[in-house]
């Protein structure tokens, strides 16, 4: 008995030991439980080391902290971060959140920035508006990416600038220089010969100037003359319509008289005794 009345205080002691150092871990890791939050949410594209735990601050002073982080669940949508304050922590409308980092290489905690806030405050379950902020790893990558490019660009300009372009490039030069004085020699030695054929040129010119204006003459006289026999051929077709008009009357008039007389001939006997005796 006496046995076991000692193993029950060894086991009392060491499950006091264990419960004491547990609460001594928790006191000290500022994890509290049966804490009471006013959540709030923030969408990131970049959690940028954010864990759940993590600090959130409202002006640089810790109000709670990061409950959950819910990473996308489309293509598209951002990381939901899940945060905690105080009950009764006042958050007006303008607060923007961000992700900073204590130092240079510290933990990284979401800010709550206060700067141009207004007078109205969010309500406990309201989508605090966030403003992306550069991940330095990925910032350096930049620069290395960047760093690389320039001295591939150095390298480059190095080898345009080398010895061997630039005597090319000065030969080129004395090489354009040489052309422009023949030309110029030659243009001087030639003068005389360029000129007349710059007057040739200007003659030839103002011959096909003039040889234009007269077939716009030529062109004007055609056409009056074409209006003058589209005028006569009206007027003959006129006199012609007349003629055959009456011709169509005189035809008319004697077939009636033919006509009379093979019916009557008598009459035409009669008519003509008549005008003897008058």
């Amino acid at each position: 008995m006496a046995y076991l009345k000692e193993e029950i205080k060894a086991g009392v002691i060491i499950v006091s030991s264990l419960i004491l150092l547990s609460a001594f871990t928790i006191l000290v890791g500022g994890t509290h439980f049966f804490e009471k939050f006013d959540k709030y949410y923030v969408k990131l594209v970049n959690s940028a080391g954010l864990e759940d735990g993590s600090q959130v601050r409202l002006g640089g002073v810790r109000a709670g902290r990061v409950l959950k982080i819910e990473p996308p669940g489309k293509a598209g949508e951002p990381v939901t971060i899940t945060i905690g304050l105080k009950p009764g922590t006042a958050i007006y409308e303008g607060t923007k959140a961000y992700i900073s980092q204590v130092g240079f290489v510290g933990d990284a905690y979401l800010l709550l920035s206060i700067e141009n806030t207004k007078g109205k405050k969010l309500k406990a379950g309201d989508i605090v508006p966030s403003v992306e902020s550069v991940d330095f790893k990925l910032l350096m990558i930049k620069v290395s990416d960047i760093s690389r490019s320039l001295d591939k660009l150095l390298i480059d300009v190095d080898k345009l600038f080398s010895e061997n372009n630039v005597a090319g490039v000065q030969k080129a030069i004395i090489s354009a220089g040489l052309a422009l004085d023949e030309l110029a020699s030659f243009l001087g030695d030639n003068k005389e010969e360029m000129s007349d054929l710059i007057n040739k040129s200007r003659q030839t010119i103002k011959q096909a100037g003039e040889a234009v204006k007269a077939i716009e003459q030529t062109s004007e006289k055609v056409g009056k003359a074409t209006d003058t026999i589209d005028n006569t051929v009206n007027l003959q077709s006129d006199n012609l319509s007349n003629l055959l008009t009456s011709l169509t009357e005189t035809t008319e008039d004697l077939k009636e008289t033919l006509q009379e007389i093979k019916n009557k001939p008598w009459s035409v006997i009669y008519k003509e005794g008549k005008k003897e005796n008058e």
